[in-house]
């Protein structure tokens, strides 16, 4: 069953190299079949539930200290041939750039996870279609910003995070009235009072990553929240929360292994 499961997984996970992280060291045996069946049990409850679409989440790095579970998520699509495949933004090798990939469900959970865990949020039906024509269409790539920064400031587009571009790509499929650009899509989401998480970041940390780290960046923030050193970015979980309160019909699943 495990041989069936890994060659099924490794048939899904269509662009298997797209996104990956700028590290040589190869995935040791145990961390690809975990990947694997972790994948194999999202696209089961995937196809049971038959999705359209859906937002899943990975446990990608430990981000507790912040009070936060899952560090990253990718909008899910199901494909002419029924597989299902991740769109996502992905932070470029540690640079200040990134770039839009699509990716099988087994890629995504072999890039770096802490845990193998997953979280799955499935809309409405509508809100489930209207999402698959958006990321069929070239607004998800319209929406996409290159300049990357880790703590980007939710409700600036100066610069841009992997959970704040899949938020305001979903905020469109949410949105009842047409939203133009990325201006206008954070100024629905204040009037929808989306709230965002808050990093907390002390001067001594934030001077070394503003020396060393090319893709975190915290010239974006209102000054009175740099004073404070709380910085407001989009989290996996404020998306969720967000979307549970315009949807509260959405289903919330997690999977582990």
């Amino acid at each position: 069953m495990k041989t069936l499961a890994v060659a099924l997984l490794l048939s899904l996970s269509g662009l298997v190299q797209a996104g990956q992280g700028c590290s040589d060291s190869e995935t040791e045996p145990l961390e690809l079949m975990n990947a694997l069946e972790l994948a194999l049990k999202t696209q089961t409850t995937l196809q049971q539930a038959q999705a359209e679409t859906a937002i899943i989440a990975r446990v990608g790095q430990d981000l507790s200290k912040y009070g936060l579970r899952y560090s990253h998520l990718g909008l899910v699509q199901k494909e002419a041939d029924g597989r299902y495949t991740v769109l996502h933004e992905l932070n470029e090798c540690g640079s200040d750039r990134s770039d839009l990939y699509v990716e099988g469900l087994g890629n995504f959970f072999l890039d770096d996870v802490l845990a193998f865990e997953v979280l799955i949020l499935l809309p409405p039906v509508a809100v489930q279609q209207k999402l698959a024509d958006l990321m069929r269409g070239p607004l998800a790539r319209q929406m996409h910003h290159k300049k990357y920064n880790m703590l980007a400031y939710v409700f600036d587009t100066e610069y841009q995070n992997s959970n704040q571009w899949g938020l305001e790509l979903l905020a469109h499929a949410l949105s009842e009235s047409p939203l133009t650009d990325r201006k206008s899509v954070q100024h629905w989401l204040k009037q929808q009072s989306f709230q965002p998480g808050v990093i907390e970041v002390g001067p001594v940390t934030r001077l070394g990553a503003s020396v060393f780290k090319a893709n975190v960046s915290f010239d974006d923030h209102p000054l009175k929240q740099r004073l404070k050193g709380k910085y407001q970015v989009v989290t996996v979980e404020s998306v969720e929360q967000f979307l549970l309160k315009l949807q509260p019909d959405t289903q919330r699943i997690v999977l582990t292994h």
